[in-house]
């Protein structure tokens, strides 16, 4: 083939690939878009339900007991009417109900009044004005217009006490009297106004049908008919109320300002509405979308003057090895500019599978995920075939380092995340202790000075902030300003400046990426421990099957729930892999039932902490998937949202436990296995003289290889289950527990 049609070939490629890359971009940015625009109206909608139907409830429960007390009081004149009870008893009657109703539980009532028998009563005793006329009162002229109903007359100013007051009034069995009383509004307008200003929203109100304004965020409005008003945002509310069920929601443009309103309704035609002004939220959004555009454009004009000058260096070669070199530096160079884009896209791709619970949009995200890495391979095939980059000197980001006599101090609650760690800071050398609780960390701080510690921040009992407060204030602490990381599963900006408010040095997501971890022990590690390391052994981790499975995990290849390969990067290795894997295989019949007892005893708290570890646990073993559908059990338990957690509890755990069978064959059951000798007392003896000691000098290192060299042997049935609760606490760094079954050996 001549030197032009490779030439001509190479930039027809090239330009191919631009303009995939531009394509792909262009698609992420508008589709990425809808997806946060769509969750941001989503979690709005979500807000104003919850805030006008808490409005709704509470506003029907305050008139409840005045409405019973109406017709309670109606059903006994009744009786004294047609028994011809006197005026006095009828008086007397009403001045008793009402002292007992104010001093009792209705001290927003302003008593029971009414027109009887031709005459006005007053269970207060108020002497009316000379001009006041009761049968010209709307609490009297409502009632006669549904004889026998209970009737709620809207807001009024009440001659006696001035107040604005809701008249309750019932027709009586003459067909001519009328009973009622009155219920102050401040009540409610106190609760209208405190939701507005804890909630978020921007206006709360209460609207009768015909739009007369009850209670408003805004004491202003109160009392206002909206449906008189001529351009305003209330005529514009009101306008648009329809007869959509008991809860519905809209959105319209006013004023140059676009809102979301929620309407709750109760009491047949009456509305709680929640009003958000979504202006700037939406803003914000337009903003991220014009910047990601201009991204976009200064990627095309990159790709496009890189594609002018591959062109020009191509159209000057007259000989194939400068055209090779001109396509590699090409090649290289593109390579670079593209990951970096494509990278903070998948980065905020990832926060939208963490957060979001809606199928729609993690249907959406999980397209944008796989399209993004399929191009980041094609991306970065293309920078191996352009060569490596050169490397840096000195110890850096990814350069094998270690750290002689420094020692760290790991608190968490899930043993794997603490396997975890002790596997990634094992070639670093680093002397690590670990901790199952914030109670367990803060006593082993008190005794030994630790040069970094990392604490969980989600713990039960004590999280960790609560633990690193505790750690803060004790002054003779050896430990009191020592550098600690907070380990967390939330990615958000917003988390990063909560721990750091908090008094964290830094922090790290889980699962912990090697890297990040390395990068953290060389900004806060003393200088004087950390020294280059020598070159990294190999290790099997390396060594695959065709599909890219390592051989001992072959049993693993085709269950899609689980990626090997990111399991082993966040374990450090293969050999730290599998006990990880164990640990989860052994462990989650048992987590999933406390999860069922959680969920069944109605303990959301405790319900919420377990899916945490199991979260981290599944992320670990490269489960991702299964882990961020915890992650959203997690977050509908941290918003007490139990019907979404009923709805999908049953789901997650079947998808845990099917995991089960492909480990099976991973981990066989002893059966399977050949024959043990069994220990003899002696080298029982010898196994419990080293727990001991190992467990009083809290040595999690020991106790493993204690218990991992007696798995050579079979425990003797009478000691079967006691060295089956040994395991198990070994495997939690449960210390005190550990020293506690060795005194009971002799027992067993």
């Amino acid at each position: 083939m001549k030197l032009r049609d490779l030439r001509d070939k190479s930039i027809l490629r090239t330009t191919v690939l631009g303009l995939i890359v531009i394509l792909f971009f262009v698609g992420i940015v508008f589709g990425y878009y809808h997806m946060l625009y769509q969750q941001k109206r989503s979690n709005i909608i979500q807000a104003g339900r919850i805030l006008a139907r808490q409005s709704a409830n509470q506003f029907e429960a305050y008139l409840s007991t005045n409405i019973d007390l109406v017709k309670f009081t109606a059903y006994t004149l009744d009786e004294m009417i047609r028994e011809g009870k006197t005026e006095a008893e009828i008086q007397d009657y009403l001045v008793g109900q009402s002292t007992a109703i104010r001093n009792a539980v209705l001290e927003n009532s302003t008593g029971l009044y009414g027109y009887i028998g031709g005459r006005f009563y007053s269970g207060t005793n108020w002497e009316p004005p000379a001009d006041y006329v009761a049968t010209a009162r709307p609490w009297y002229t409502k009632p006669m217009e549904s004889p026998g109903q209970l009737t709620i007359l809207e807001p009024y100013v009440d001659v006696q006490s001035g107040n604005t007051m809701l008249a309750l009034g019932k027709t009586l069995c003459d067909g001519e009297s009328v009973i009622s009383v009155d219920v102050s509004l401040e009540q409610m307008q106190i609760l209208t106004e405190q939701a507005a200003s804890q909630d978020g929203s921007d206006i709360e109100m209460i609207l009768t049908g015909d739009g007369t304004v009850v209670t408003h965020s805004d004491r202003g409005e109160v009392g206002k008919n909206y449906t008189e008003g001529s351009g305003t945002l209330g005529e514009e509310i009101t306008r648009r109320l329809t007869d959509g069920g008991a809860e519905s929601y809209y959105e319209f443009d006013h004023d140059w300002e676009h809102y979301i309103v929620y309407d709750a309704r109760f009491h047949d035609d009456w509305h709680c509405l929640s009003v958000h002004n979504a202006t700037d939220v939406f803003a914000s959004l337009n903003q991220i979308f014009v910047t990601t555009i201009a991204v976009v454009i200064v990627m095309v004009l990159i790709l496009g003057v890189m594609l002018a000058v591959s062109g020009r260096r191509a159209l000057a070669a007259r000989q194939a090895v400068a055209a090779n070199e001109a396509r590699t530096e090409f090649l290289s160079r593109m390579s670079h500019e593209i990951r970096t884009p494509i990278h903070a896209v998948l980065g905020m791709n990832e926060m939208i599978l963490r957060e979001s619970r809606e199928s729609r949009i993690r249907n959406y995200a999980e397209k944008v995920k796989s399209s993004g890495e399929e191009l980041l391979k094609l991306v970065d095939e293309l920078f191996r075939f352009s060569g490596a980059e050169s490397g840096k000197a000195g110890i850096g980001k990814g350069q094998p380092f270690t750290a002689p006599q420094a020692s760290a101090l790991a608190v968490d609650d899930n043993p794997m995340n603490l396997e975890v760690l002790k596997s990634l800071l094992k070639r670093t050398g680093i002397r690590i202790d670990t901790a199952g609780s914030g109670a367990e960390g803060l006593l082993l701080t008190k005794s030994k000075k630790y040069d970094i510690i990392f604490l969980d921040y989600m713990m039960p009992d004590k999280d960790g902030i609560e633990t690193l407060h505790e750690l803060r204030a004790q002054m003779r602490n050896p430990n009191h300003q020592i550098p600690v990381i907070c380990l967390t599963a939330d990615v958000t900006e917003r988390a990063r400046e909560k721990y750091l408010s908090e008094g964290f040095s830094d922090y790290a997501t889980k699962p912990v990426d090697p890297a990040r971890l390395e990068e953290l022990l060389l900004k806060y590690l003393p200088e004087d421990k950390i020294l280059p390391g020598g070159e990294e052994e190999q290790t099997d981790a390396e060594i695959q099957t065709d599909d890219g499975i390592p051989e001992t995990l072959r049993p693993l290849a085709g269950v899609r729930e689980i990626d090997v390969n990111a399991g082993i990067r966040n374990s450090g290795s293969l050999q730290a892999y599998l006990p990880l894997l164990k640990i989860f295989y052994t462990s989650i019949d048992e987590r999933c039932r406390e999860l069922e007892r959680f969920l069944g005893d109605g303990d959301i708290g405790n319900y919420t902490i377990k899916i945490h570890a199991l979260k981290s646990s599944a992320r670990i073993i490269g489960a991702v998937t299964l882990g961020d559908r915890a992650q959203a059990l997690e977050d509908a338990g941290k918003n007490g949202d139990t019907e979404y957690i009923r709805a999908h509890h049953a789901e997650w755990i079947a998808a845990c436990r099917n995991l089960s069978g492909p480990l099976a064959e991973i981990f066989p059951e002893e059966g399977d296995q050949p024959p043990k000798p069994e220990a003899d007392p002696e080298l029982m003896s010898e196994a419990v003289k080293e727990l001991r000691s190992a467990a009083d000098d809290m040595d999690c290192d020991r106790l493993q290889t204690i218990v991992a060299e007696l798995a050579d042997y079979r425990v003797p049935d009478r000691h079967a289950a006691w060295w089956k609760e040994i395991e198990e606490a070994v495997n939690n760094y449960e210390y005190s527990l550990i020293l506690k079954l060795v005194d009971q050996y002799a027992d067993r």
